[in-house]
């Protein structure tokens, strides 16, 4: 909390605007314009404070990008529980957590900004770190979601739901990859494809999965 001068005495100055809120905003430039061309001032017309703000806030660009990046296993968790409250098949849930990851996602473009942030999480130890605690939090939200349609009967018993988890991530990442190039359908048409089709092999054989493969792809 910022501390400023008033008629001789000292009072503090409450943030007005917080962190979560900056970050959001920081999110939806980065959509648009990648971390490259991704400014302070930028991020401030958003939330209506000037760079200098965000300076003291979070030191500078590199400061607010790793903040946005830390805080990304969180909001990764959050979904995931939205998505449970949301539904009560696991196997829904798990497509419920994955599409709601992308709904905001209209064109190419704005996800191949956001695939810019991935030179910075391969070249740099500190968005390495990050990236690899969102990863850890996606195979564990996934990892849970099937744990839990093998216990209901959506999935086979000797499903190997360790592996099934991390399979999950890498499906996730190369579609949203393939699709920024290709474009083929929506975003979701298209996760929703590659979901189907990697999770059919594991559904019981009785019908009791609800995942079904066949979308279309334009």
């Amino acid at each position: 909390m910022a501390i400023h001068k008033l008629g001789g005495a000292d009072m503090a100055r409450p943030r007005l605007v917080s962190d979560d809120v900056i970050l959001d905003a920081t999110r939806q430039v980065l959509a648009e314009l990648g971390p490259v061309k991704l400014t302070l001032a930028a991020v401030g017309s958003r939330v209506g404070l000037a760079p200098p703000t965000l300076m003291q806030r979070f030191g500078s660009k590199r400061g607010l990008l790793l903040a946005s990046a830390a805080r990304s296993p969180l909001m990764v968790k959050l979904a995931a529980e939205e998505a449970a409250a949301r539904n009560t098949s696991p196997l829904a849930t798990l497509r419920d957590f994955a599409l709601s990851a992308v709904a905001h996602i209209k064109r190419r473009e704005e996800l191949g900004n956001g695939l810019g942030f991935v030179q910075l999480d391969v070249a740099d130890p500190e968005f390495r770190q990050h990236a690899l605690a969102h990863s850890a939090a996606v195979v564990d939200s996934c990892d849970t979601f099937y744990r839990a349609a093998v216990e209901v009967g959506e999935l086979r018993e000797d499903t190997d739901v360790p592996a099934l988890a991390r399979h999950t991530l890498v499906c996730f990442n190369g579609a949203l990859q393939v699709w920024a190039v290709n474009g083929w359908g929506s975003l979701s048409e298209f996760l929703t494809e590659q979901l189907d089709l990697m999770i059919a092999p594991y559904l019981r054989t009785d019908g009791g999965g609800l995942f079904s493969a066949g979308t279309t792809r334009r």
